[in-house]
């Protein structure tokens, strides 16, 4: 039988295979389910997904059928709330169905997919993933990870946060008994509090975002792998005037200027998404002491860099995120950049045998395929 509403996470309706956005509510967390529980919370035409709404004054957004964040099989469920404790209240309540789910299926025990997973191998263990904000990630972190560490001992949950981000959003991973689950959730509906008071632009995104796939929020994560797109709507915009950039970029904004006249208004503010691939023996050099370089370009360009702290057969992920003239200057300036680490001998640009022209076109082309 078909299920609209399980398609596009309404209650009822036909399937509707567009780009989606989550609400427009103050509050947002945004949760990783397997496909077949995401079928168990909507069973009954969403009836069950209709009684956790109306219990925690929320609102749950499931990603289109079939589509799933990167690199897993697993479906965003965005849980949305004007009311303080509306998200808290409602993630306890999936939580529980969780666990009543877990025990009522028993191949959601001994046959889920790989990276599906919902039972821990401890008794009475589940397994719940969310993904952050990197402001969020940040406050659950800490200064040198003192907040994680002390929430890991005062809940006795293990708490995995993956390197890398994908458009703006950190993997992490909880497991722990209910009640230990329960505990770290409040830790992170607070952070998640404090980022939703400051309604940053970053914050606004990681709202919108639902869909990660080709139909979804264009963000360039769909089949065809990492690249370019762009979000749903955005407030204001507006990023720093080319001068900032400096010559080494500034003079190219022309050629890309032609392209963005004839965007409809006001589409080159909303924010886009480029990755790339960095030589990993190179980062260090790249990012500079203590970060200082990467700082410096979000600065002057006003996007934001990040790189992986782990690499993939000897390279490493660098993505840069906002409008389309912010993030075309970041990426301009750090290529500058690499160029110069890449010519520059020295410690913090170490020469391998048969590196140089070789190991640039190389990256050239991880690049041009994303």
């Amino acid at each position: 039988m078909k299920r609209g509403h399980e398609d596009v996470g309404h209650a009822a309706g036909p399937a509707t295979w567009r780009k989606r956005e989550g609400p427009k509510m103050k509050y947002c967390l945004k949760v990783l389910i397997p496909d077949v529980f995401a079928s168990f919370l909507l069973r009954d035409k969403g009836s069950l997904k209709d009684e956790l709404q109306q219990e925690s004054e929320s609102r749950l957004v499931f990603s289109n059928k079939g589509d799933f964040f990167p690199d897993t099989q697993l479906r965003v469920l965005g849980v949305y709330s004007d009311v303080s404790d509306g998200v808290t209240r409602a993630l306890d309540l999936i939580l529980g169905k969780m666990r009543e789910h877990c025990a009522e299926d028993e191949s959601v025990r001994r046959q889920p997919p790989p990276g599906c997973e919902m039972v821990g191998k401890e008794e009475g263990e589940l397994i719940l993933r969310l993904v952050l904000s990197r402001e969020m990630t940040g406050l659950l972190i800490g200064s040198q990870g003192a907040n994680i560490k002390e929430l890991r001992r005062d809940s006795g949950c293990k708490i995995n946060i993956r390197d890398d981000a994908v458009a703006a959003h950190r993997l992490t991973t909880l497991m722990g008994s209910p009640e230990q689950l329960q505990m770290a959730l409040q830790k992170l509906a607070e952070n998640m509090k404090t980022e939703a008071e400051t309604e940053s632009e970053e914050f606004q995104h990681y709202q919108r975002v639902i869909n990660f796939g080709e139909e979804g929020a264009g963000w360039g994560y769909g089949k065809g792998g990492p690249g370019p797109g762009h979000g749903g709507s955005a407030k204001g915009g507006g990023y720093p005037p080319h001068s900032n950039f400096g010559p080494n970029v500034s003079g190219g904004l022309g050629f890309l200027g032609q392209d963005l006249d004839s965007m409809p208004p006001g589409t080159a503010e909303l924010p886009y998404s480029i990755s790339c691939a960095l030589p990993a023996q190179l980062v260090p050099a790249l990012i500079g002491r203590s970060g200082d370089f990467i700082r410096s370009i979000e600065e002057r360009t006003g996007a934001k860099v990040d790189i992986a702290r782990e690499g993939v057969e000897g390279y490493r992920k660098m993505e840069c995120i906002g409008p389309l003239v912010c993030i075309y200057a970041a990426h301009s300036l750090m290529m500058h950049r690499l160029q110069e680490v890449e010519n520059s001998p020295g410690p913090g640009a170490p020469q391998q045998k048969g590196a140089g022209k070789d190991s640039k076109k190389q990256w050239s082309s991880v690049f041009t395929n994303k």
